[in-house]
């Protein structure tokens, strides 16, 4: 592997590249003894022909040209333990060797060297390693001769060099761990700090969230508004999901709007109406102004979205680790487009263009939209780290080294058989869909957080249930005259009816008040512990979980129905507003759902706990 032809002969390029542990290193004062020489060879350039050195099988080509006439150059190999201190990560194959040409060459010389028994059966990948100008080392374009069993490189100048051998089983390893890493650990966030707590709770305000530590926050006020601030505590991406009309006002944390990085990387995302959702990096908080008088609830989890960022994130940090390998020049520029990815996701526009080749390499992933298995995770997780290298070779094709276009194909393909190496062993690990699932087992999957109001009480009488709707702030009803019969289907206009859906997503309901000879109200209600009566329906199916209240047949329980009975999937209302349609209505509070014909009185409320009818 990362092995691929050259001609129609047996010459192959290898393409090759280092670990993350490799570092550039700068030759100087070393303490060392300088190295032994096992042989030397001295030549002049003659016109007409190229220049060829060798010592103890390793050659030195110049073409033709590429000195002066008459010029002499020297090649120096030497015993490989005197060479300065050579990067993590690479076995010295042989010996080092040394060109020395005065006023340099012209055009590019090629350095061959014996490939050894480790080469041969592919248990090291061969890279030569040369040093630049400024003294660091680098890579140079490698070519691996299966029939010669001879490595060669071409390099623009002379200086200091040596073959070396990469395992790359061990460096997937040491990726392997680090991911494994990334996805069970902890950022070790603070816990967020808001001012005067108690301040915001004032009135019964009650704020609950569920267990575990993936997440860390504080609810308070701050310039004289209540905010919260949800700390993300692991080291991937999360999505958070809020009210709309909560506004985001920390502009200092690692955070993007979740249909823009959708769109920009080609993904696909389902954000219920009525909200807003934001992908945040690990470690970093978000904060959210609360207005007054509102409840509502925020939403953490592991979306697919989030997942495909960090899936990318952690493909594009390995491919600059193996680029810092490669030379110093690259390894600043691949640092420079990692910080940059974050900025895309969040951008429009132009600079977003940019993501335009990871955008078309990920349209296969259109249809995941939940993350509900380890096959969907794996699924995303190969697709994001398939995309990797050809999205860094477009952010680095520009940089200014030496075979540019040959060093990206080997860091690519290093990138791509070490990150297809780590998900053969993300595959076989079968207690990382847990760490995902719940991000270590100490989380509950999804992560809530609930401001409530719990100071408004039932109503005792039909009159104050009519009164308590109609002192709600009433909603404009044109914004919910549409809805759908699935949660990806388009909205369509359903005349004659108001659609709504609690701001929890757990009651949807229908009003009907254009004939108000029979008008009525109908809610679907999705999870409740309270209990709902049998009926006989016949041939036709009976559906509990359905209320409502007619002036044929007042507040009920259940209904029989030969299909769906209205659009389930509709706009969501605000808590504390109410919408009316003619003589009917309801009012949405956190405590309670409450509907009614306002004429009669007759009506009920509804929490997931209770279910209370009026006027029967």
């Amino acid at each position: 592997m990362w092995v691929s032809a050259k001609s129609a002969g047996s010459r192959l390029v290898v393409l090759v590249a280092a670990t993350s542990l490799v570092a550039t290193l700068a030759v100087g004062c070393t303490g060392r003894e300088a190295p032994k020489a096992v042989g030397e060879h001295t030549a002049q350039a003659h016109a007409g022909s190229p220049t060829v050195l060798s010592v103890a099988g390793v050659t030195v080509r110049l073409p033709e040209g590429a000195v002066v006439e008459g010029t002499a150059a020297k090649l120096t190999v030497s015993d490989a333990d005197g060479l300065p201190e050579v990067p993590d990560g690479i076995s010295v194959i042989g010996h080092s060797v040394s060109v020395e040409v005065p006023g340099g060459i012209a055009k590019p010389a090629t350095v061959t060297f014996p490939a050894s028994a480790e080469i041969a059966d592919q248990s090291l990948h061969p890279v030569v390693v040369w040093q630049d100008s400024a003294g660091g080392w680098r890579w140079a374009p490698t070519t691996y001769d299966v029939d010669q069993r001879t490595v060669s490189a071409e390099v623009d100048h002379f200086s200091l060099g040596f073959l070396g051998g990469i395992d790359v089983k061990k460096w997937a390893s040491d990726r392997w761990n680090s991911f494994r890493n990334y996805i069970t650990g902890r950022a070790g966030v603070a816990q967020p700090r808001c001012g005067d707590e108690a301040a915001a709770r004032t009135g019964g305000i009650e704020v609950t969230s569920g267990s575990g530590d993936r997440v860390k926050w504080c609810f308070g006020i701050h310039s004289g508004r209540r905010v919260l601030k949800i700390a993300n505590n692991t080291r991937t991406y999360l999505q958070m999901t809020y009210p709309a009309s909560w506004k985001v006002i920390d502009g200092a944390s690692v955070s993007f709007d979740a249909g823009t990085a959708a769109r920009a990387i080609g993904a696909a995302v389902s954000i219920p109406r009525g909200t807003a959702a934001r992908i945040v990096d690990g470690g970093d908080t978000l904060t959210l102004a609360v207005p007054a008088g509102a409840s509502g609830r925020v939403t953490t989890e592991t979306s697919v979205v989030a997942w495909l960022v960090s899936g990318i994130a952690f493909g594009i940090e390995t491919y600059a680790a193996v680029a810092k390998a490669a030379g110093s020049t690259l390894e600043k520029e691949a640092k420079s487009a990692v910080d940059r990815f974050a900025v895309l996701l969040g951008a429009t526009g132009q600079a977003a263009s940019e993501l335009d080749v990871l955008k078309s390499c990920l349209k296969g992933g259109k249809g995941l939209l939940k993350l509900d298995s380890a096959k969907v995770a794996w699924d995303v997780l190969e697709l994001a780290w398939g995309c990797v290298p050809a999205y860094m070779k477009s952010q680095l094709e520009d940089v200014k080294i030496f075979a540019v276009g040959v060093i990206l194909s080997m860091v690519g393909s290093l990138v791509g058989a070490i990150l297809t190496a780590v998900h053969l062993l993300v595959t076989g690990a079968r207690d990382l869909w847990d760490h995902i699932a719940s991000l270590g087992g100490k989380s509950d999957a999804i992560y809530n957080i609930t401001i409530a109001d719990p100071s408004v009480s039932e109503p005792m009488t039909s009159a104050a249930l009519v009164a308590y709707i109609k002192a709600g702030k009433k909603a404009n009803t044109s914004a919910y005259a549409e809805g759908a019969y699935g949660p990806d289907q388009p909205y369509y206009p359903s005349p004659g009816r108001l659609l709504f859906t609690t701001p929890s997503g757990n009651m949807m309901c229908v009003l009907s008040g254009s004939n108000k000879t029979d008008a009525g109200i109908s809610c679907y209600i999705e999870d409740f512990s309270f209990k709902l009566p049998p009926r006989n329906c016949g041939n036709i199916a009976y559906v509990p979980n359905i209320i409502g209240v007619s002036r044929k047949d007042g507040p009920s329980q259940g209904i029989c129905t030969g299909g769906v009975p209205f659009q389930f999937y509709s706009n969501k209302i605000p808590y504390g507003s109410s919408i009316i349609d003619g003589p009917v209505g309801c009012r949405s509070g956190q405590p309670f759902l409450a509907c009614a014909d306002l004429t009669t009185g007759q009506g009920f409320v509804v929490n997931r706990k209770m279910f209370r009818m009026y006027g029967r």
